[in-house]
C-alpha cells in the first residue's frame, strides 16, 4: 500500500466512526491533504475556492474552477470532479449544491472546516441548502492531520532536502560574486526559490532573506545588497507534492567575527536543551517552558514571543504549536519545526531552524542534507561555481 492509499485508508476509517454525514473542506492545507492532490499556489489565492467533499461511505468530489480541475486531473484523482466558472458570481455555490445534492445529502449534516471558510461563503450554502445541518470539522481535521504516517513523513524528509540543497545552491552562487558588486537580497531569494524548483519542489510558501538592519525583525520586504562580513538570515518553506518544510539558516559574506560565532553557538546550545524534551508524553508547553528557563540559566537573549516551533505536514506551520499555551503531548509520527531565536550582534535574530518526526524513543531529524554547526561562510571559495 502507498502513501496515498495509507492516507485515504486513515480518512476514510475516520470517518466512518464520526456522527455526521460528510466531510466538506475549503482550505488549501486540508483540500491538499483530503485529496492528495495539492493545487498550485493555492494558499495565495484566497477568494478562489475548490472545495471538497467527502461523504461517509460514497465517492468523493472536488469542485474547482478550470485550471485548478486540471491540476487534480493529473494527479490521478480517484473520485469525481466537476468544473464551475469563475466568471459567474459565487458560482462555486450551486456547483457545490449540485454535488450535495447529487450525493444524496440534502437533509444531512455536513461538517465543515469552518476556520478556512468565509461567513459570506458559509451563509450562501446555508440558504441554498436549508435542509442540511452544519457543524464545525476542524478538531476531526487536525485530529487526522497531526499523527503522520510513514510515507506522509518520507515526503516532508524529501521537501527538507529540497529546501535545504536549494539554500546551499543559491549561497555558491553568491560564492562567486564576493569580489565584485555581489548579489541583491531579491535576487538571491530568488535563486533559492529556483532552486527548489529544480531540486524536485513543487511548490513554494514563505521565502525571505534578513540582511544587516533588517536581520532584527522576522520579516521584512527584500531589499538592500550583500556586503563584506553581514550576517544575514535565509527562511524558507516549500513543499513535496503537499507536504512542507520549514526551514531557516544563517550565513555571513566573509569568516564569521568572533561575536557572531559566539552567537550562533549560543543558540545551538539553547537548541540541543530543547532537544532533551522533544520525545513522546511531553506537552508542548513544557518543551517551551524548559526552553525559557534553560535561556534564562545561560544568558541566552531568548525571543519566544512567537513560540520555539510548530507543527509541519499539509502546510509549513500546523498543530502543536511549542508554546507556553499549548498542553498538546507530543507523540510518534507527529513532524515539528524547531525554530529557537535568539540575539546576536547588531540585535539580529539567530537561529537554526529545523525539522523532527517523533519517534518512540525520542525524535529523528529530517532537515539532514548539511550539518550547520556554524554559519555559512561566504568566502568565495566556489567562485567557479
Amino acid at each position: 500500500m502507498n502513501r496515498v492509499q495509507r492516507v485515504v485508508k486513515k480518512i476514510e476509517s475516520t470517518l466512518r466512526e464520526c456522527d455526521y454525514d460528510a466531510l466538506l473542506a475549503f482550505g488549501p492545507d486540508n483540500f491538499a491533504y483530503l485529496s492528495q492532490t495539492p493545487l498550485p499556489f493555492a494558499e495565495h489565492y484566497p477568494d478562489r475556492h475548490a472545495p471538497i467533499l467527502l461523504p461517509r461511505g460514497g465517492a468523493p468530489t472536488v469542485i474547482a474552477p478550470v485550471d485548478w480541475a486540471e491540476a487534480v486531473a493529473i494527479q490521478a484523482w480517484r473520485g469525481d470532479l466537476r468544473v464551475y466558472d469563475e466568471d459567474a458570481a459565487d458560482a462555486v455555490v450551486p456547483a457545490l449544491v449540485r454535488a450535495i445534492e447529487h450525493a444524496g445529502l440534502a437533509g444531512s449534516c455536513i461538517a465543515v472546516d469552518t476556520q478556512r471558510v468565509s461567513r459570506h461563503l458559509m451563509q450562501a450554502l446555508s440558504d441554498a441548502l436549508a435542509s442540511v445541518r452544519w457543524v464545525g470539522a476542524d478538531g476531526l481535521l487536525e485530529q487526522l492531520r497531526i499523527i503522520k504516517t510513514d510515507g506522509e513523513i518520507a515526503c516532508i524528509e524529501t521537501a527538507c532536502k529540497e529546501a535545504d540543497r536549494a539554500m546551499v545552491y543559491a549561497l555558491m552562487h553568491l560564492e562567486g560574486t564576493v569580489d565584485t558588486v555581489g548579489y541583491t537580497v531579491a535576487e538571491f531569494s530568488e535563486r533559492i526559490r529556483v532552486h527548489v524548483n529544480e531540486n524536485g519542489g513543487s511548490g513554494v510558501g514563505l521565502l525571505a532573506t534578513m540582511l544587516a538592519g533588517d536581520a532584527r525583525l522576522y520579516y521584512a520586504p527584500q531589499r538592500g545588497q550583500f556586503h563584506d562580513g553581514a550576517l544575514f538570515r535565509m527562511d524558507v518553506s516549500s513543499h513535496h507534492t503537499g507536504y512542507w518544510c520549514n526551514l531557516g539558516r544563517m550565513g555571513v559574506t566573509g569568516e564569521p567575527s568572533r561575536e557572531q560565532s559566539a552567537a550562533y553557538t549560543l543558540n545551538r546550545r539553547l537548541k540541543q536543551r530543547a532537544l532533551e524534551l522533544l520525545r513522546p508524553g511531553v506537552s508542548c508547553s513544557d518543551v517551551y517552558a524548559h526552553v525559557v528557563a534553560e535561556a534564562q540559566r545561560m544568558d541566552a537573549p531568548l525571543c519566544s514571543e512567537v513560540g520555539i516551533g510548530h507543527g509541519v505536514g499539509a502546510s509549513h506551520h500546523e498543530p502543536p504549536y511549542l508554546t507556553a499555551s499549548c498542553a498538546t503531548e507530543l507523540a510518534p509520527g507527529m513532524v515539528i519545526a524547531l525554530d529557537i531565536y535568539t540575539r546576536g550582534p547588531a540585535d539580529a535574530l539567530i537561529h537554526d531552524k529545523d525539522v523532527y518526526a517523533i519517534t518512540e524513543d525520542g525524535q529523528r531529524l529530517l532537515s539532514w542534507y548539511r550539518d550547520w554547526d556554524r554559519p555559512y561562510a561566504v568566502t568565495g571559495f566556489r567562485a567557479t561555481h
